[in-house]
């Protein structure tokens, strides 16, 4: 059986050494290994081959906290009052006045671990001692732990008691040793041979012979090696590339909007009502600073006309809200709630000359609502809007449009059905089908009322759709808790592997 050099190494400390089982650290402090890595990969090899074992055990070792290691200086709180008292030449004191010796949150305690121990007793408003010069076992254990924290030295229930008092830290430690098979044992039986290695043969190897005396190490594909970690995109933000990427490429153009808006904005172009639950401070996060916005005046006007009563310019389009609108809560300040208001503000901006032609746009940005955080739920997330505008376009186009943008995300089976929201008429919910999971609803979309183009001066069909980035990320990423895509958690960074 060939050997690697390095191999051969750590078989020979176990040759010097006539040991069966060794451990990793102290393998990595022998001369011939040196260090921690070359003896796990080496061990990991004859692993391989079946001559040695990699055994793992786990230990708890208890070691002092912050708190553990001020009471070892100055003592413990009862301690403290025993020496106070012997200062003095007492052997009890007033309850009242032990609040000169230890601050007012460790008296309760002190008093309860002085008759826990049988220490001292309490009688009327007294603290009387028996013996000053008692033993304390906590005291010893503290002591012997800030050199060695082995837990198996120490009773558990005394452990436990220094735990709950906050004065020690349970730590498991995985220990790994390395131990010779049968085989491993046979091997090592005849004498172990180390060449000096050669990795890359040299012109002057070959020249001077030098590689007739040198071990010529083979190439092994297989080797195991370190694993690296090279810099990388965040798979949330890697997520939203994709989609920009598949929008852009299906004809789209991006769009941005302020994350400040004021209510006309947010709400009241989308006609939804001045009384709208969503507008309440349950799910709107509203700014004190500043309070209120600028809009535009002459579209202000005919927004609230629509409202209402469902006209603009006389036009009598739909029966409105019939409520009389208040134009000091369209001017109110907000952080907007979706990035529809960004579709809004771009179908808004057009010339007329630009409303004759087609437009595809969507915005990809932050959003936010005073949402309880939870495994589903945050206050602020990614969100995608998009609309296409020309005058032959349908509810079929719409399908069509969402069926390919979710295909060329990954997602093959792909439905719709029907669904209500506000501003979009008729409109609908597409689900996607995820093996062990089933059928789960990513987005929603609509083609927009004739109460919210109308004022804007659009006479033509515009499809709207919306998507949650964050939940989409969580379904590509397979996670069950949206708070992981922010937790900044290096381990789980390092190894996700995103395919788009």
């Amino acid at each position: 059986m060939e050997l690697h050099t390095e191999e051969k190494k750590l078989l020979k400390i176990f040759q010097d050494t006539g040991r069966e089982e060794i451990t990793v650290e102290e393998l990595s402090r022998n001369e011939l290994m040196k260090s921690e890595t070359k003896v796990m990969r080496s061990a990991l090899w004859l692993s391989g081959k079946g001559l040695v074992d990699i055994v793992e055990k786990k230990r708890k070792y208890a070691k002092l906290s912050e708190r553990g290691e001020k009471v070892l200086r100055e003592g413990l709180p009862e301690r403290k009052i025993v020496n106070y008292l012997k200062e003095r030449g007492m052997k009890s004191i007033p309850i009242k006045e032990i609040g000169t010796i230890l601050d007012k949150s460790e008296i309760t305690p002190a008093l309860g671990h002085l008759k826990r121990k049988g220490i001292a007793k309490i009688e009327k408003g007294i603290l009387h001692f028996k013996n000053l010069d008692y033993r304390d076992e906590e005291e010893e254990i503290l002591r012997s732990i800030k050199v060695e924290g082995d837990m198996e030295k120490y009773p558990s229930n005394t452990l436990e008691i220094l735990k709950k008092r906050g004065f020690i830290e349970i730590e498991e430690v995985t220990e790994r040793s390395v131990k010779l098979t049968e085989k491993g044992k046979e091997y090592i039986k005849k004498p172990i041979e180390i060449k000096e290695e050669i990795s890359q043969l040299t012109r002057e190897d070959i020249i001077t012979n030098r590689w007739k005396e040198c071990y010529i190490r083979p190439y092994d594909v297989d080797v195991p090696t370190e694993e690296v970690y090279p810099a990388k995109y965040h798979p949330l933000t890697r997520v939203i590339s994709q989609v920009r990427e598949i929008l852009i490429g299906m004809g789209f153009k991006e769009v941005k909007s302020p994350i400040v808006e004021t209510e006309f904005w947010n709400f009241d172009v989308l006609f939804e009502p001045q009384d709208h639950p969503a507008r309440d401070m349950q799910d709107t996060f509203f700014l004190k600073y500043p309070r209120i916005g600028e809009i535009p005046e002459e579209l202000l006007r005919k927004v609230k006309e629509i409202h209402e009563r469902g006209s603009v310019e006389g036009r009598k389009i739909s029966k409105g809200w019939n409520y009389k609108f208040q134009e000091e809560i369209s001017r109110r300040t907000i952080l907007r709630t979706h990035t529809t208001v960004s579709s809004i503000r771009y179908l808004a901006s057009l010339s007329q000359e630009e409303r004759e032609k087609p437009h595809k746009v969507f915005c990809i940005d932050r959003v936010f609502r005073n949402e309880a955080i939870d495994y589903k739920h945050l206050p602020e997330f990614y969100q995608c809007d998009g609309i296409v505008m020309d005058k032959d376009v349908n509810f079929n186009n719409l399908i069509g449009i969402l069926v390919e943008f979710l295909k060329r995300l990954g997602f093959e089976k792909v439905r719709v059905r029907p669904a209500y929201f506000p501003f979009t008429e008729p409109s609908l919910e597409a689900e996607v089908y995820l093996e062990g999971k089933g059928w789960l609803e990513i987005l929603g979309a609509g083609i927009f009322r004739p109460e919210v183009l109308e004022p804007l001066g659009i006479d033509k069909p515009v499809l709207a759709w919306g998507i949650g980035l964050s939940r989409l990320a969580m379904l590509k990423l397979g996670l069950k808790d949206i708070r992981e895509l922010h937790r900044n958690d290096l381990k789980w960074l390092k190894r996700i592997r995103y395919t788009p």
